[in-house]
């Protein structure tokens, strides 16, 4: 599993494996100076700081979790330069891994470069196919049209030396953004709650909010940041909607993601879909069960990444 050592997701995987028999070798990306790695023609080799070894010959299945030093503790460094050369050239050892293990039918669930390859603009444009969208608008030049909008952020992740949050989810007046910068925009979205659903290799989870937008007073719950203290509760699909989620992802080539939504009865409107989405904080602290169903996933081979998957969008 590559991923780091923040990440509490991993803990509960490491715990189910443990408690199931299931021998499971954990790459913490953060912490890469105390592992010892070997790779050439004849295969590669960890050292994890216990001593534990993982071979290539050992390998039966590989799950992509957050291989990222974002959030992660900094690792003893030199400079500002070197840290971030350093940490381009681990993650391209780390996509060669992934690509080793999709070579061999090894990879499975979480396709490596999803966001990138499933963009916040495609996945928009596929949706509108099966649900309703807010409209979007992406440039720069141009003063934008007066009223309010959502202001979202292409990349995955913070960049920057510092890591800061430059761009957030937020609502701002559209006139006073700069047509210096490359913005992208949505039209606040229309729905009473906020929902999400965690996609699992065709299975859906539902959850939504147990408070309106109205009563937490906001026009997006993701503005407050908040989401391990925000109060949700499982939320039963339709058939009709699981159906139209299964056919959208399947459009997208996604075998996992978490999907957002705004509800308001049983209409929903689509907002994004996070290819490697946390879930953590929607989990039962007591039986785990969504852990275990994305684990038992990613040891499934039917959850396996083939390489071959692309976004089908409509061409007219």
């Amino acid at each position: 599993m590559l991923t780091n050592s923040v990440d509490i997701t991993a803990d509960c995987f490491a715990h189910l494996c443990k408690m199931h028999g299931q021998s499971m070798f954990r790459f913490n990306v953060d912490l890469w100076q105390d592992y010892k790695f070997a790779w050439n023609h004849d295969g590669f080799l960890f050292q994890d700081p216990t001593g534990r070894t993982l071979s290539s010959e050992d390998v039966s299945s590989c799950l992509w979790r957050r291989p990222s030093f974002w959030q992660a503790a900094k690792w003893r460094e030199i400079d500002e330069n070197s840290r971030q050369s350093t940490e381009a050239e681990l993650y391209s050892i780390f996509r060669e891994l992934s690509e080793w293990a999709r070579a061999r039918k090894k990879l499975r669930l979480i396709e490596p470069m999803a966001g990138r390859r499933v963009g916040r603009l495609a996945q928009m444009r596929v949706a509108k196919d099966f649900f309703a969208v807010p409209d979007w608008s992406v440039g720069w030049g141009y003063r934008r049209p007066e009223g309010k909008v959502m202001v979202k952020r292409f990349a995955p992740e913070p960049l920057g030396s510092q890591r800061d949050l430059f761009i957030s989810v937020q609502s701002v007046e559209a006139e006073r953004l700069s047509p210096s910068y490359p913005w992208l925009t949505q039209e606040i979205g229309k729905g009473d709650r906020d929902a999400t659903v965690l996609f699992v290799n065709g299975v859906c989870f539902g959850f939504e909010m147990e408070l309106t937008r109205e009563e937490l007073g906001v026009e997006d719950w993701r503005t407050l940041n908040l989401v391990e203290s925000s109060r949700w509760r499982p939320w039963n699909l339709s058939n009709t909607l699981s159906d139209l989620i299964n056919c959208f992802m399947k459009r997208l080539g996604l075998r996992f993601g978490r999907l957002d939504f705004l509800k308001t009865g049983e209409e929903v409107t689509f907002l994004e879909v996070n290819p490697n989405g946390q879930f953590a904080w929607l989990d039962d602290s007591v039986t785990f069960s969504l852990h275990q169903a994305v684990l038992t996933a990613a040891l499934d081979p039917a959850s396996t990444i083939m390489g071959d998957e692309c976004v089908l969008e409509a061409t007219s």
